[in-house]
């Protein structure tokens, strides 16, 4: 290929070949033999004249063991997401490993065709990519309570959850019902309600157990530290924490719910990141 057209063979989530990336200089610093680079631009930037957008975006990563606390898009900051064919493998990519590449030049290769993402890890790279500028937004005293050094509830979620990987999908809150309220004081207590999103497939009984337990390790966390000392809510009031399958869970009740990321529950193990909205 010498020009870019709308006919042009690339699109978002396939593979450039390891030609392309010796080329263009694509090598991952820290496991260069293991580099994989992926396309993040949409297929409707793709294509486009280069003399309007002249740059595609790709994400350089590396091959690598899966970490279930990064499946899902559950992380923002990083994704670990599977690759089907010939040369199946596990791929590992960081929100910050981003770079931009003139379309000409990435014209005169074409993309892998052994190995490529199904429909299903697509739309989670999707959504991981989107995820970076939508996140839910807490009311700060909310987030300040939970993460708090005292209660160190943000931990024990993390706690009841990462043991679990892949098999729970995401954590999501429902808090004062989608209003904004301003909360003062421990008795002023914020309404919670959590939702523990697992998997299906494929064994959707493994999934449930695991999702039934680590709802039921934060149920008694909560009880352990805002409830029994006074036998009143304090803090905030854990109003149900429930599992429940993502092939149950309705569009319409999704709406309502916001999601809590796995960077929120590692606060304490990482204090350079800010307690950033959702």
């Amino acid at each position: 290929m010498t020009q870019w057209n709308r006919d042009t063979p690339w699109r978002q989530g396939y593979l450039l070949s390891v030609d392309a990336i010796d080329t263009l200089g694509l090598r991952h610093a820290l496991k260069p033999e293991q580099t994989v680079v992926i396309v993040a631009t949409h297929d409707c930037d793709l294509a486009q004249d280069p003399e309007l957008e002249p740059h595609i975006e790709l994400v350089v990563g590396c091959q690598g063991d899966k970490d279930g606390n990064c499946t899902h898009a559950k992380n923002s900051r990083k994704l670990h997401v599977e690759f089907s064919g010939a040369k199946a493998f596990w791929g590992e990519f960081d929100a910050v490993s981003k770079v931009a590449v003139d379309k000409l030049a990435l014209s005169r290769f074409f993309p892998c065709t052994e190995t490529r993402l199904t429909p299903e890890n697509h739309a989670i790279f999707q959504m991981w990519l989107a995820s970076r500028y939508r996140r839910s937004a807490f009311p700060d005293e909310f987030e300040r309570r939970l993460t708090s050094k005292e209660l160190k509830l943000a931990e024990k979620i993390a706690k009841a959850v990462k043991p679990h990987g892949e098999l729970i999908t995401g954590v999501f809150f429902d808090v004062d019902e989608g209003e904004d309220l301003k909360r003062e004081g421990p008795d002023d207590t914020y309404v919670l309600d959590i939702t523990i999103l697992h998997a299906a497939d494929p064994d959707f009984m493994k999934a449930e157990a695991a999702a039934m337990k680590a709802a039921q390790n934060i149920e008694s966390a909560f009880n352990e530290k805002l409830f029994i000392p006074t036998k009143m809510w304090q803090q905030i009031e854990l109003r149900s924490c429930e599992a429940i399958s993502e092939s149950v869970l309705s569009y319409q009740t999704f709406k309502q719910l916001k999601r809590w990321r796995l960077e929120h529950m590692s606060l304490a193990a990482e204090p350079q990141q800010p307690v950033l909205p959702e």
